[in-house]
């Protein structure tokens, strides 16, 4: 028998490829185990926890991170899915299972439009901070700027008696973790070392946050300051030398670190110092323990949800880099506090009941003289001089085209806003900037590529980033033009190293489920952090909003 074929017509093709492929990607992954559905989700987000970070100590860990490694669900290539990979865009995709593109939180900072200037991803000039009420109204937090809901709130829809707690050691952390309607959301103060939060969540502190406050355990580390956790020096052989001369401070940058104050006890400075060292962190943790005992969660049938921002690693990781002594020395305490932790809620809500997660808002980029090194054709230059080149090629384009004014808004994370109004007052449209500038930013050194809105939604095999950036565009807040820095390459400052870029160091990241009976295992599948608040909802039988662009990893 003859079978005759007629070809495909080529934009049933572009779809197939475009959707069809990924159809098998919408089935879940694996089950969930059978049973009651757990009474608390306690999701843990450890700033800049790179997913290298997870197997490359794994031989040395033995508590918390071991566990989670030996009992839950391993997913070994996870990511954030979008471009500017900073802490709160990557914290809002987690708990919204939205894109940048829809959530609205596009960075850390970005320039709104419609007041003429940069703001704050958590600003609110409505919620003054309530240690601080004669604070410049832009310092008040809420979660205003998040444009859609999240887990928190799905569940609260679901279950009003629900309770959400989050609690980190930065206010963006705490504050779109728990959403629009938790019922805390607190945060450390490097002024006082007491944890706080606005007046959006309430008149007062509750009483048991002022207990907490005022047993003053945050002090309790500056005698003793950061001592390594394992006195065997051979060890350390996983990470690299202790001193490197492109580590922030390198005559300081030596174990162990000494947390004392001139004025010869904890004052200001060692508030501010105990952020980059593992007892910031063990400070949320144990705040995050009081937290469960007086609101009482986990302790009956309505389910509740726990966040807890550990951002230790990140301060830790932009002053040292992710391969020194003091980024390893972290996880290794990290282990041990997320061990106490587990025991703790095996205590108060029972083993099995009880859902664990880990995960990260971002990684980070080795440092890049430590790169060099190894081969990598890493690169280090200065804010200031990318800055100049951007000021020096705009004002080249401006005069090429004849325009006589300034056109320049704003730089906005890796872009610029342009002011199209004063270019067509010169006869200049917008198209015409546009490819003008992209043709000129492009020849700089660290810039690889330049997009505007039209690239990122036109059909287009420029590159395999377009997905990724169009993940993240929101036309209100991002830049007009956008730069994709060059792979390796660290815009910043002359020491340390930073994040932000749509490259695999910067936006691979664990994510882990463990607890609920869940059988033990790794999948190399590719999952993006948008897939966790939906997953943790399956396990609630909670069913999140439709338009969500995350999906569930179990079933």
């Amino acid at each position: 028998m003859h079978f005759s074929f007629k070809p495909l017509p080529i934009f049933l093709i572009v779809l197939f490829l475009l959707f069809g492929s990924n159809c098998q990607e919408k089935k879940p992954i694996a089950k969930i185990p059978p049973g009651a559905p757990p009474k608390l989700a306690v999701v843990i987000v450890v700033d800049q926890m790179r997913g290298d970070h997870l197997t490359r100590f794994a031989g040395v860990y033995k508590h918390g991170l071991a566990s989670l490694q030996s009992e839950g669900i391993v997913f070994t290539d996870a990511h954030q899915d979008h471009s500017y990979t900073v802490t709160g865009a990557g914290h809002a995709t987690i708990s919204s299972g939205c894109f940048p593109a829809k959530n609205g939180v596009v960075g850390n900072n970005w320039y709104e439009r419609s007041i003429g200037r940069d703001i704050y991803c958590v600003e609110d000039t409505t919620a003054p901070l309530l240690d601080y009420p004669d604070l410049k109204p832009e310092k008040g937090r809420s979660p205003i700027t998040l444009q859609v809901p999240t887990l928190g709130d799905w569940m609260k829809a679901a279950n009003p008696a629900s309770k959400v707690i989050s609690v980190a050691r930065k206010d963006r952390g705490a504050v779109l973790m728990g959403g629009h309607k938790p019922d805390g959301a607190y945060w450390y103060d490097s002024k006082t070392g007491n944890l706080q939060t606005s007046r959006y969540y309430g008149d007062d502190l509750p009483d048991w946050v002022k207990a907490f406050n005022n047993s003053r355990q945050v002090d309790r580390y500056y005698e003793d300051g950061w001592q390594k956790f394992y006195d065997d020096e051979s060890i350390y052989f996983l990470a690299r030398e202790d001193s490197f001369h492109a580590e922030k401070i390198p005559e300081l940058a030596i174990f162990p670190h000494s947390l004392k104050t001139e004025s010869g006890k904890p004052d200001e400075g060692y508030y501010k110092a105990l952020e980059t060292t593992p007892f910031g962190d063990k400070l949320v943790i144990d705040f995050a323990k009081e937290a469960l005992l007086q609101e009482k969660l986990g302790q009956d049938d309505v389910p509740d949800v726990l966040f807890i921002g550990c951002s230790a690693a990140d301060a830790i990781g932009h002053d040292y880099g992710p391969l020194s002594q003091e980024s390893m020395d972290y996880f290794l305490y990290l282990d041990q506090y997320l061990g106490e932790l587990f025991e703790f809620l095996d205590e108060k809500v029972g083993e099995g009941n009880y859902l664990k997660v880990l995960t990260s808002d971002h990684g980070v980029l080795p440092l890049p003289e430590e790169l060099q090194r190894r081969g990598y054709p890493a690169k280090r230059i200065l804010s200031r001089k990318t800055n100049q080149n951007l000021r020096a090629v705009m004002a080249a384009v401006g005069k090429e085209l004849g325009i006589k004014a300034n056109y320049f808004k704003a730089k906005s994370g890796f872009g610029v806003v342009l002011d199209y109004d004063i270019a067509a007052q010169f006869g200049v449209d917008k198209e015409t900037l546009n490819n003008r500038l992209k043709a000129a930013f492009i020849k700089l050194e660290e810039i690889d590529d330049v997009y505007d809105k039209d690239d990122l939604f036109a059909f287009s095999d420029k590159d395999e980033y377009i997905r990724l950036f169009r993940q993240h565009y929101h036309p209100e807040r991002s830049a007009d033009l956008i730069f994709r820095v060059k792979e390796y390459v660290l815009i910043g400052g002359m020491a340390g190293t930073s994040h932000g870029s749509p490259y695999h160091y910067d936006t691979h990241v664990p994510i882990v489920f463990a607890g609920m009976n869940i059988t033990p295992a790794n999948y190399d599948q590719r999952v993006r952090t948008i897939d966790i608040a939906p997953t943790i909802a399956a396990f609630f039988g909670i069913a999140p909003p439709a338009d969500i662009d995350g999906r569930k990893l179990l079933q």
